[in-house]
C-alpha cells in the first residue's frame, strides 16, 4: 500500500501546482494578445505592478506603503512561523507577494475564492488573525476599492 503524504505536504504541492497553472495561464493570455495584436508589448515588472494590485499605483506614497506592508507581513511570518526564511509558507508567499504585491496577497489569503486562494489560506491558517489585524491597521491599503464604491454611494 502506498505511503500517505502528510496533509501539510499535500497542501503545499497543491498550492505550488496551482501557482504554476496561474503563471502558465497568464503567459498564455499574453501570448494570445501578442498573436491578436501581431506585435510585442513591453514586459511588465511583476515586483512593481500587477493587474490585481491596482490599489497600489507606482507613486512615492504608494511605494512607501507597499514597503511598509511587506515589512509588516515579514514580521508576521517571523511571529507566526519563526524567523527561518526557508519555510514552505514563507517561500510560497514571498514569490506571490513579489508577483502581485502585499495588498493583493493579503486580499487573496483573507477573501480569495479561487482554489489556489483557498489552499493558500489553509497553508497560512495560523497567520489569519494577524492578517485581519493588519487590515484593521491599514484599511486604506486593503479596502481602497470598497471605500471608492462607498464614496460614490454617499455622494448620490
Amino acid at each position: 500500500m502506498p505511503q500517505q503524504m502528510p496533509l501539510r505536504t499535500l497542501l503545499a504541492e497543491i498550492s505550488a501546482l496551482t501557482l504554476h497553472v496561474q503563471q502558465l495561464s497568464r503567459m498564455a493570455g499574453e501570448a494570445r494578445a501578442l498573436i491578436d495584436n501581431s506585435q510585442m508589448s513591453a514586459p511588465t515588472d511583476p515586483a512593481s505592478s500587477h493587474p490585481h494590485d491596482s490599489a497600489m499605483p507606482d507613486e512615492p506614497d504608494q511605494r512607501a506603503q507597499r514597503v511598509e506592508l511587506e515589512e509588516a507581513i515579514l514580521r508576521l511570518f517571523d511571529e507566526t512561523f519563526g524567523p527561518r526564511p526557508d519555510t514552505l509558507e514563507r517561500q510560497m508567499s514571498m514569490s506571490l507577494i513579489a508577483e502581485i504585491g502585499p495588498a493583493a496577497f493579503v486580499q487573496k489569503v483573507l477573501w480569495g475564492e479561487e482554489i489556489s486562494d483557498i489552499a493558500l489560506t489553509i497553508a497560512l491558517e495560523r497567520m489569519l488573525p494577524a492578517l485581519d489585524m493588519l487590515v484593521e491597521a491599514h484599511p486604506e491599503a486593503f479596502l481602497r476599492q470598497a471605500n471608492s464604491v462607498l464614496g460614490r454611494f454617499r455622494s448620490n
